[in-house]
């Protein structure tokens, strides 16, 4: 399937009457003569950033960003507009959207662009004559955890290969050019009885991308990142010889009284690295106990007072239940809990919420990318000008 999107000033398509209505209302005070030979081709006054229209005007317009389809028919546009002079809105096909609308449709079209690249991954499966071998409910005859099972890694006794599924970038993207599997493949890898490590294959192919592309690549590249950090902490527990916050123990069962005397048995989840040590040795509330696994730490330098910076946490993510919680039924069930900054939580996400939530810190992503180059470029900027201040005061 074939989608394009782009962006042109031009008219659109759907009827714009009460913007026609707009400019013919306009026409009847604008200059004529010499007056319209000095106001022809300036940009607008109001909106310079984004309007298209030029000269006298009362009805701004901004440029189409336009979804097409493979049969050459428009599936969605949408433009800035303002007709009042003070308040725009967003063109959304054709409704008027204001932007925390826009926002949320966003959300809803990137889930959809994730639907329509599985569906995809579908037919390509599908229409292959090489189908992908079947490994789900292999398991190793060794018992190795990660292993796929495959038959053929293990009917040699004296060399057991032990392989993870493949994970790969970019698959069935056209920038992956002849790797139909997609590029940067790697998997977790074993050999008998030896240390576990990561086969990578980087690949050598140097495509040449078009902008789209080069914006698939960041989606790609930002998803592949995230699997090859996990890929990194599974070799960690699998190497761990301690057990550690960073390694789940599956099955722990334990036992604590209460500060009323009531014993009670808890079971962990399969991911819980709490150290529960001070409830079974304490009198603790049921309330009081919780399961919970802390994702990466990633810290930034920031202050609240532009005096002393300091190094705190941002964005740190971590799974938890408190089974027994008091405080809202959405502590009780599994969730994950984002220390956004030092001490500032977000409430408890189920995985719709996280999905919404990583979108919006996606987006944010791109601003803190595009805003990259307008910084270089204002150093530049004011580099020269400082040069030229300064030649100017020597002379």
């Amino acid at each position: 399937m074939s989608i394009t999107v782009s962006t042109t000033p031009g008219s659109s398509t759907k009827d714009l009457t009460a913007l026609a209505s707009q400019l013919d209302g306009a026409s009847s005070t604008s200059p004529t003569g010499a007056e319209h030979n000095d106001v022809v081709g300036q940009l607008c006054a109001i909106h310079p950033d984004w309007c298209t229209e030029t000269g006298v005007h009362d009805a701004h317009v901004g440029a189409r960003h336009v979804v097409m389809g493979n049969d050459g028919r428009e599936l969605l546009d949408a433009r800035l507009l303002d007709f009042s002079g003070s308040e725009p809105v967003i063109g959304l096909g054709e409704t008027d959207t204001d932007s925390a609308e826009a926002r949320a449709k966003a959300t809803e079209l990137r889930r959809f662009a994730d639907e329509l690249e599985i569906l995809a991954d579908k037919v390509d499966v599908s229409s292959s004559h090489e189908q992908p071998r079947d490994t789900a409910g292999t398991a190793c005859p060794d018992g190795v955890s990660f292993c796929d099972g495959n038959p053929g890694d293990h009917e040699d006794p004296r060399e057991r290969f032990h392989h993870g599924p493949f994970t790969a970038m970019g698959a069935h993207r056209p920038y992956a050019g002849r790797h139909g599997y997609g590029i940067m493949a790697f998997h977790l890898s074993q050999v008998n009885d030896e240390t576990p490590g990561l086969d990578f294959v980087a690949g050598g192919d140097w495509p040449t991308l078009d902008l789209g592309e080069v914006d698939e690549l960041i989606s790609d590249m930002s998803a592949h990142l995230a699997q090859l950090r996990a890929a990194r902490t599974q070799i960690a527990d699998l190497t761990s010889g301690r057990p550690s916050e960073t390694a789940a123990t599956p099955g722990r069962t334990w036992a604590y009284d209460d500060r009323y005397g009531t014993r009670h048995t808890v079971t962990c989840p399969s991911w819980c690295t709490t150290d529960h040590t001070d409830a079974m040795d304490g009198k603790a509330h049921p309330s009081d106990v919780y399961h919970q696994m802390y994702g990466a730490e990633a810290n930034a330098e920031y202050t609240g007072a532009y005096e002393e910076y300091e190094s705190w946490p941002v964005l740190c993510a971590h799974l938890a239940v408190s089974p027994d919680s008091t405080v809202s039924p959405a502590y009780r069930v599994p969730h994950v809990l984002v220390e956004v900054a030092a001490d500032l939580y977000t409430r408890p996400m189920d995985s719709d919420q996280l999905a919404e939530f990583i979108e919006m810190v996606a987006g944010q992503l791109d601003e803190l990318r595009a805003m990259h180059p307008r910084l270089t470029a204002a150093r530049a900027e004011w580099a020269a000008r400082t040069d030229t201040t300064a030649n100017a005061e020597a002379a």
